[in-house]
């Protein structure tokens, strides 16, 4: 008998194509400081600044913590759809 295959299923979250300005606009309506934003996602403050400046997107790990903090202040929807 052969053996059953088993997927996977991982959670893929697709970043928005215009994510440097919802980054901005999360900062506008949490009312965090960038620097209490960089100490919540464990991320040096010049790796937020390329996401905001140039373009460079998060990993998984970094997007997936930005998004728990999101929900948390009840601000997800800046990040989805």
């Amino acid at each position: 008998m052969p053996r059953q295959r088993i997927h996977h299923r991982r959670d893929v979250h697709q970043l928005p194509e215009d994510f440097p300005e919802r980054l901005k606009r999360f900062r506008e309506e949490s009312g965090l400081p960038w620097a209490e934003i960089h100490r919540r996602l464990d991320v040096d403050p010049e790796t937020e600044r390329r996401w905001r400046e140039k373009g460079v997107l998060p990993n998984t790990r970094h997007y997936a913590a930005l998004l728990q903090m999101a929900d948390d202040l009840g601000l997800g929807h800046l990040f989805r759809g």
